[in-house]
């Protein structure tokens, strides 16, 4: 059986609501539901093994850009162009608490492991930590030290990593408050971690996609083919690590070999610039969201 035949490349559903482009879609935490927003400024919920559309959430004025979910799929936090992250209950469709701060509009959102701490990036140059358990609105930690944009944000347990278009991803260790800069010298608009935590993944504008040793820096890998000029496109791996995922400003949807960096396969996923992948964390199942306006399922 070739890799190319194991991956997710056969559309299983295609999800229509959105009205214009759709920013991000999001697996939960165990990959039974999904989350996307997008340019009509709501975020919506679904089935996406079923493609059922469950529940609607509107409250945004700007458009919607990123979502993340708790882990236990209770609560989640979304951003835009609204400037402020807004911290939602999932069931009653309802705003707990909207977070403001930044002087700009926000780019991407996460929550800590114990989904008590929501972590933002922005166009003021900022990463802002948020305490979902306290009723302040402030940010409890402000992280100042890019030249330029921060497009992107992933937590590990101790460490905040942040990409930005200034060609940095920087790691700052909340324990000791010690900050790493490796720079790219590209700017960087998507980054992800490896699921065994060694690797940072850094989509760049030059249209390469880098993979470094998140204790060292090193560069370990460069994967190529795709198109990423002018747009926030995503990148991930795969649940098992052994494949890296790049959207393109082209529709196409491309897979590469970790280790030798060969293109295993690439296919045409939407007409449009394909804005957001996201890889099912234990079966091999994805997400793809498009400018087209809709969203799209893969299994092998």
């Amino acid at each position: 059986m070739s890799a190319a035949a194991e991956l997710p490349t056969k559309e299983a559903h295609i999800l229509k609501g959105h009205e214009g482009a759709v920013l991000a879609a999001r697996f939960n935490g165990d990959g039974n539901y999904a989350l996307t927003c997008g340019k009509d400024r709501t975020i919506r919920l679904w089935n996406p093994h079923r493609g059922i559309l469950i529940k609607t959430y509107k409250s945004h004025g700007r458009e919607v850009r990123d979502v993340h979910v708790t882990s236990d799929n209770a609560k989640f936090c979304s951003c835009g162009g609204d400037r402020q992250v807004y911290y939602w209950d999932v069931s009653t469709g309802r705003v707990i608490r909207k977070f403001r701060g930044h002087d700009g509009e926000v780019n991407a959102v996460k929550f800590n492991d114990s989904s008590s701490v929501v972590v933002s990036a922005g166009f003021d140059r900022s990463l802002r930590v948020w305490d979902c358990r306290s009723h302040s609105v402030e940010p409890v930690q402000i992280i100042d030290t890019f030249l330029d944009t921060v497009m992107s944000v992933v937590l590990t347990k101790t460490e905040i990593i942040g990409g930005s278009v200034d060609g940095t991803v920087r790691t700052f260790d909340m324990r000791i408050g010690r900050e790493m800069s490796d720079n790219l010298g590209q700017p960087v608009n998507c980054i992800s971690i490896s699921n065994d935590g060694n690797c940072v993944l850094a989509g760049c504008l030059d249209s390469t996609l880098r993979l470094l040793d998140r204790t060292t820096g090193e560069l370990l890998q460069v994967y190529k083919g795709h198109i990423s000029k002018s747009f926030k496109t995503d990148c991930c791996l795969t649940n098992s690590d052994a494949h890296v995922i790049g959207g393109s400003e082209d529709g196409l949807v491309f897979f590469w070999d970790l280790v030798d960096a060969k293109v295993v396969s690439k296919f045409r996923a939407h007409d449009l610039v394909v804005t957001s992948v996201s890889y099912h964390p234990k079966e091999d199942c994805m997400l793809t969201s498009s400018v087209d306006g809709t969203v799209r399922v893969w299994k092998k």
